[in-house]
């Protein structure tokens, strides 16, 4: 008797001979059909018959024959780099910042905007989905058209991706922003915290990229660590982990009964421009300004970057016995002022702990929560679009014979 098999299978297979050649030429970057069949396991039909399916769906593109080999010349495919765009936010306590990158990680768009959150929830959500618009257009497709968007918040993220909280930077403290943004956002949104999209981009394009383990300490308007263990970000049971400004201050011991002053009560452009007021110092006040006069070796604005420098050491030596990190980055608007902080963090770092990794500074400046909203976006459009491209596609049922 003759066996007969059902064509499931059959498309399955043809689904992850697919997936195979399709990863296999976004890691080659160019190649023919012949050079692929020589990296992966599968004869030279079924790449071909793999890569007529992938240009039929639009995945990837031919890209022109080879030059300077005997013989016919024979094509070279690529990923189609337009074959998905992903959008990438950086909601800022002052700033917006977005990015539009094609499937292949590259950008090719920006916006940046004054963040309206003074006006409300909703001209936030509308501010923020006019710069969506606004880039997707810049890459010739309407909104709905892009495949994914992440935005980085500055608020812990529930474990739903959307309830927002210790949001000090949004209307209303963050309460139904994120839901509001979700319902009105016509594509798939993931939101961040936005300290984990910096340390996502120092593990893929900054200072992480050699180690598995490290903390980012961001310092610019507030206190945030990202939280990197076994190259993996660290977002905890409820989406806090990181919240550092919380950390009981050392500064000071409470009564019975009493709660201390926490971390962030003595950290951050609040506390350095009181500081700076307190004391006297010429300018308008500003972190900037006063790690400028620090430069210029005035004796005021180096007190306060000391004083910053010891409660950041205090926070590195309250984490480092928890998770052993080989590496702490200092980020931020005031935590890359590297020339400055690194040699007194390290100095009171060895006044608080007997652990001292090596501690240095970010080089990805202001566009590091942008860099890890866009890169995270970007991965997860490649993933939807390379899915999509390889899927079995259902064929009809023949027709029955009974009636």
């Amino acid at each position: 008797m003759t066996r007969r098999y059902p064509a499931g299978p059959q498309r399955l297979l043809r689904s992850l001979n697919g997936r195979a050649v399709l990863e296999a030429i976004d890691e080659a970057g160019l190649v023919t059909t012949t050079d692929l069949a020589g990296r992966i396991p599968l004869s030279r039909p079924t790449v071909a018959a793999a890569v007529g399916l992938l240009l039929e769906r639009g995945v990837i593109t031919e890209v022109g024959p080879v030059t300077g080999r005997k013989g016919p010349a024979p094509a070279q495919y690529r990923v189609n780099p337009d074959c998905a765009f992903a959008i990438g936010v950086d909601v800022g306590h002052r700033k917006i910042r977005a990015a539009v990158a094609d499937v292949t990680g590259r950008i090719r768009g920006r916006a940046e905007s004054e963040q309206h959150g003074d006006r409300g929830a909703d001209a936030l959500v509308g501010q923020i989905l006019d710069m969506c618009v606004d880039l997707a257009e810049q890459v010739g497709r309407p909104l709905q058209g892009i495949t994914q968007a992440v935005a980085g918040m500055p608020a812990a993220v529930g474990p739903d991706g959307r309830h927002l909280s210790y949001a000090t930077g949004l209307p209303d403290a963050g309460r139904g922003f994120g839901e509001a943004l979700g319902r009105a956002m016509p594509v798939p949104l993931v939101l961040e915290n936005d300290v984990n999209l910096a340390a996502l981009a120092e593990r893929t394009h900054g200072r992480g990229t050699e180690t598995d383990d490290f903390v980012l300490v961001s310092l610019g308007v507030g206190l945030g660590l990202g939280l990197v263990v076994d190259g993996r970000v660290r977002r905890g049971a409820t989406g806090v982990a990181g919240e550092a400004g919380y950390l009981p201050s050392d500064r000071m011991v409470a009564p019975v009964g009493q709660r201390r002053d926490l971390v962030q009560e003595h950290l951050g452009a609040r506390y350095i421009s009181a500081e700076a007021q307190r004391r006297g110092l010429p300018g308008d006040g500003s972190p900037r300004t006063v790690f400028e006069l620090a430069r210029a070796g005035d004796p005021g604005a180096l007190e306060i970057v000391d004083d910053t420098a010891r409660s950041v050491a205090y926070v590195v030596a309250c984490v480092v016995p928890l998770i052993d990190p080989a590496l702490i980055v200092l980020g931020g608007a005031i935590g890359a002022n590297g020339d400055l902080l690194l040699e007194p963090v390290a100095r009171h770092l060895a006044d608080f702990s007997t652990f001292r990794p090596p501690i240095v500074a970010s080089g990805l400046g202001q566009d590091a929560v942008l860099t890890g909203a866009t890169t995270m976006s970007a991965e997860l459009a490649r993933e939807a679009a390379f899915a999509a491209a390889t899927t079995p596609v259902a064929q009809a049922e023949p027709p029955s014979s009974l009636s």
